[in-house]
């Protein structure tokens, strides 16, 4: 009897870069995130680690970011996506439309960010009232509500672990993180948001759906959420919560895969 055929199908359908801050340790939530056929590509931008407004605004400068986006034009990706929750809402209002703007300059593929994704996805699902399970200090917190209210959403409720460096975020373990969600959630949120794509989230995801009745939006569900779907990419992956039951293409030309 002859051995089974041994395939490696992994990028046939799309491959999806992301740029990611250098301290953060969930790579493998990207590569849970994508169906069959589709390749994740991680490329770094220095960090401190401590979760500071400053430190934050070193890290995501654009000129950072564009070099790690020209390394990943290299493996010809579908779209790129700055995967970095504060770094994509520090610098003002407009702060993801133009980081996505110039990744795509640099790349000639749709770009994105964690912020961008966040906001389509609470576009896509209808919600525009959030509850937020926060594991950051009051100056990003702050800066995150003003962010989402310019920009047509409703923070009613909010609650902090008030963590400073990113190893603490990482190392928030499921209970912690799931309370905190539990906490934030109030009767007027139409769905719950966790941001910072270091945290603890993706597999809370399905049991907060059930037990808040809500649907919940994290960063590095939203940010592969759009990215699939920048990248024409439709598949309905229900482990992953209500957002990943709908199917649709968001608006945009996705690059073929070459």
């Amino acid at each position: 009897m002859s051995a089974p055929e041994h395939r490696v199908n992994y990028d046939w359908r799309a491959r999806i870069g992301l740029i990611y801050p250098a301290c953060g340790k969930r790579d493998n939530d990207f590569s849970r995130l994508v169906p069959d056929g589709v390749s994740v590509h991680v490329t770094r931008v220095a960090f401190s680690g401590r979760v500071t407004a400053e430190d934050i605004g070193a890290m995501a400068e654009l000129e950072n970011l564009l070099a790690a986006a020209r390394l990943l034009k290299d493996v010809q990706p579908s779209c790129v996506s700055w995967a970095d929750t504060s770094g994509s809402f520090m610098f003002g209002p407009e702060c993801d439309i133009e980081q996505s703007k110039a990744i795509s300059a640099a790349t000639g593929v749709p770009g994105s960010t964690t912020t961008t994704a966040v906001l389509a996805a609470c576009a896509r699902l209808g919600v525009a009232r959030l509850g937020i399970a926060s594991p950051y200090v009051a100056e990003v917190n702050d800066q995150l509500r003003s962010f989402l209210s310019a920009r047509g959403l409703v923070v009613s409720s909010m609650r902090s672990l008030d963590l400073d460096s990113e190893w603490a975020i990482h190392s928030v373990g499921r209970e912690a993180a799931y309370r905190l969600a539990r906490d934030a959630h109030t009767p007027q949120a139409e769905a719950l948001f966790i941001p910072c794509t270091d945290f603890e989230a993706i597999d809370l995801i399905e049991v907060l759906e059930r037990d808040l009745g809500v649907p919940v939006v994290t960063a590095n569900q939203a940010t592969m959420w759009h990215a699939l779907r920048l990248s024409g990419v439709g598949d309905s992956l229900p482990r992953f919560g209500r957002l990943y039951t709908l199917p649709d293409l968001v608006e945009g030309t996705p690059a073929p895969v070459r």
